[in-house]
């Protein structure tokens, strides 16, 4: 079942690629254009009629999604989720509900969130994460996050290049925490550091080596994290989004290389102003190579990854998940802050916070029913919740949704 849903949440990803290219594409060359072996493939395709949603295998990311593509291409058998909604796509809600219910219905259900067919000016990431820019704040003496682009001292500066992925990362992952706020009717955003009305990017050389930062434990983020104190980047209002630009190994019980980290902190579930996770500084760290890894093993690409990862780490700094809450995996000894009420992404899970490093932890499945959109707390009872019911977890414990966290702008 979660291979499953993962098949049907990677059909968002594609979804408005399909839509703006397809239809248009395929009225070209219907006509005089195809070549006999080509025109012998299409008259076996109209015999299995797929309205249009798997034209072509070439829109779908490589893994599970493209071999459901081919799969129906090759005249093989083809499992369709329980909601035909999920899969974004009008063809491909069509052809799901002509396949399940044995007729064809012309007018299929629309997911509320899907832009209309005159408009593609959204990028398919942008419509995944409804890209928003943070709340700029540009006064010294404000709480705010900073981000920073950092490599060690033996490394070529990318600078150029990577800065502008970490301002679209920011406003992606802003977006989801918006989004979430917007169940509630109201707007939430990350205040974030800015110069002339533009997200900030500082350059920083740091003083040792890529070697000597590379801690094979997992915990070269302590030692990245000191380097940018002795530099000066240490202000108490300050938490600090860091782009590493090299390799550290050790994550995931010593298994894999680094993608992202959070500096420690212990655990403070007080509803309270002065909660320890409510100044800095505080460092969130992203790693060049670990993160070039993920799509690998998430079989899409690095924009659809990076922003979660991101909104994940940066999200610890402003203490999520405390072990306290209803789903918290509670494992401190192996790395706290996380919870289960969501499968780890890479099984098909929607939360942003929901995974473990300890071998065995349980998760149930409580979004599932909510196709492909990412939570910011799923149900919103472990870490972010604008108005909580009275009584509940987040009505008296440590909760970024309440107007105290000083990280978020609300409206």
């Amino acid at each position: 079942m979660k291979s499953l849903k993962y098949v049907v949440l990677a059909f968002a990803v594609v979804a408005l690629v399909l839509i703006s290219g397809c239809a248009a594409s395929k009225k070209s060359q219907e006509i005089g254009k195809k070549e006999p072996q080509e025109v012998k493939e299409s008259t076996a395709a109209a015999e299995r009629e797929d309205f249009g949603c798997f034209y072509s295998c070439d829109f779908f990311p490589e893994g599970s999604p493209k071999q459901m593509c081919e799969d129906w291409n090759a005249g093989k058998q083809v499992y369709w989720p329980e909601d035909c909604a999920v899969m974004q796509y009008e063809p491909c809600i069509r052809l799901c509900e002509s396949k399940k219910n044995g007729t064809v219905k012309t007018e299929p259900p629309i997911p509320k969130d899907m832009p209309s067919f005159e408009d593609f000016s959204k990028s398919p990431a942008d419509f995944l994460f409804h890209t928003r820019k943070p709340f700029c704040v540009e006064q010294d003496g404000e709480y705010k996050t900073q981000i920073i682009y950092a490599r060690p001292s033996d490394a070529q500066d990318r600078y150029d290049a990577i800065a502008p992925e970490l301002i679209t990362w920011i406003a992606q992952g802003n977006g989801l925490v918006n989004h979430e706020a917007e169940k509630f009717g109201m707007t939430a955003d990350i205040k974030i550091a800015c110069a002339g009305g533009e997200i900030s990017v500082l350059n920083i050389k740091l003083p040792k080596s890529a070697s000597e930062y590379n801690t094979h434990d997992g915990k070269s983020t302590p030692a990245i994290a000191a380097s940018l104190k002795e530099l000066g980047y240490k202000n108490s209002k300050t938490k600090y989004i860091v782009y590493y630009d090299g390799n550290t190994d050790g994550c995931e019980g010593g298994k894999a290389k680094c993608s992202g980290q959070a500096s420690p902190k212990a655990q403070d579930d007080r509803l309270s102003e002065d909660n320890m996770y409510n100044s800095g500084p505080d460092y969130s760290l992203l790693y060049d190579v670990g993160l070039a890894e993920l799509p690998q093993r998430f079989h899409t690409s690095l924009d659809m990854l990076a922003p979660i990862v991101m909104l994940h780490e940066y999200s610890h700094t402003l203490g999520a998940v405390q072990s306290s809450a209803p789903h918290s995996t509670k494992d401190e000894e192996e790395g706290a802050g996380h919870c289960n009420d969501e499968y780890p992404q890479e099984q098909g899970g929607n939360d942003v916070m929901c995974k473990s490093d300890k071998e065995g932890s349980v998760f149930t499945d409580s979004c599932k029913d909510t196709g492909y959109v990412f939570h910011f707390d799923c149900n919103n009872d472990d870490y972010f919740n604008p108005k909580p019911e009275p009584g509940s977890y987040l009505a008296t414990h440590w909760n970024l949704g309440s107007p105290l966290n000083r990280y978020f702008k609300f409206g």
